[in-house]
């Protein structure tokens, strides 16, 4: 069965606010200067937070952990 463009993209939420986060990208010609960073990265689209993958799915095992406690 085919699933809709809309219905297969995964909805991450913020951290912080849990409003809805968009993929975004920074260029690719950063200075040596500035301190290195992804070059794509998830932005929250109500707080403007900056979050990396891995800093999302952190933040949501540690929700599907305490729901678990809770539920036990």
């Amino acid at each position: 069965m085919f699933l809709g463009v809309h219905q297969a993209m995964i909805q991450r939420q913020c951290p912080e606010c849990d409003a809805e986060l968009i993929l975004a990208r920074r260029p690719d010609n950063q200075g040596s200067g500035i301190e290195t960073r992804p070059s794509t990265y998830l932005r929250c689209s109500t707080c403007g937070g900056e979050f990396t993958a891995e800093q999302v799915r952190e933040n949501k095992r540690t929700k599907q952990l305490d729901s678990a406690t809770a539920q036990a």
